[in-house]
């Protein structure tokens, strides 16, 4: 058994999944329609967030301070007050930014997970020259698995809109919790990225939830790297369109990689 991956090793993952996806004809059609479907959330996603940003800023900083000069020697404090509660104003919102983009793309996720789940296949086959599943054979378990990958994606995006937004909804009612709920979110998404784009090679082999949960923290520091990447790509102008296929294949390469042996989940291996 190989040694597990390092926090760099996770960290290029992406990267090394960007090479396989522009030196490998055979993933562009399956890769083309979340491509397609990122670019449509991407758009609404920043359509919402420039025609609300006003109203988003001032409730991301309603329960900051907003002192007043009375006289030219109190600006000597006032000032640097307002100048660090507008930067960290910014910061915050641009955390909330972050975190729409993020569920704009868990949209697009569900939309596109049946050409998701090709494409982790196909990569598999590449890596290993074998895809292993347990899933019945012919028209019917084609049919079963689309509705398995559309199942198990709308069952993340659940979790992960779940947790964020009992986060968000804390962050709302309690004043200054943004400064403890803003980095949980962002620690959250970072750990629950790689757990996402695995999940479809982990699916195939039936893994359970709490099995995944199993895998990502005995695999930690590969994960931690995998989502620092992912979260960074999702910010990248431009490259944010090629997001998701690109962290599919990283997120296969990561599970396959580090994937232990299931004996109570048999598995058969499947010629491409």
């Amino acid at each position: 058994m190989e040694h597990p991956l390092s926090l760099l090793d996770g960290f290029q993952l992406p990267l090394e999944g960007g090479r396989l996806l522009l030196k490998e004809r055979r993933l562009w059609a399956p890769a083309a329609v979340p491509i397609g479907f990122s670019l449509l959330a991407f758009a609404v996603a920043v359509s919402l967030l420039v025609a609300h940003a006003g109203h988003l800023y001032q409730w991301a900083t309603l329960w900051m301070p907003a002192p007043e000069a009375a006289s030219w020697v109190a600006w000597l404090w006032v000032g640097p007050v307002k100048a660090a509660s507008a930067i960290l104003g910014a910061l915050i919102f641009a955390v909330i930014a972050g975190v729409a983009l993020l569920i704009s793309f868990l949209v697009a996720n569900v939309l596109a997970s049946p050409f998701l789940d090709v494409l982790a296949s196909r990569v598999e086959w590449i890596e290993t020259g074998a895809v292993e599943e347990d899933a019945p054979s012919g028209l019917i378990g084609s049919g079963a698995e689309v509705l398995r990958s559309l199942r198990e994606e709308l069952c993340r995006a659940v979790f992960f809109l779940a947790v964020v937004g009992s986060l968000a909804l804390l962050g709302f009612l309690i004043p200054g919790a943004h400064l403890l709920t803003g980095p949980s979110i962002v620690g959250f998404a970072i750990f629950f990225l790689p757990l996402d784009y695995a999940s479809y090679t982990l699916d195939r082999r039936r893994y359970s939830f709490r099995q995944k949960r199993i895998w990502l923290m005995t695999n930690k520091r590969a994960a931690a790297g995998f989502g620092c990447a992912a979260f960074l790509i999702c910010w990248v102008p431009g490259l944010n369109f090629l997001a998701i296929p690109l962290l599919v294949v990283g997120g296969t390469l990561l599970a396959i990689r580090n994937a232990p042996v299931q004996p109570d989940a048999p598995t058969s291996r499947v010629q491409a």
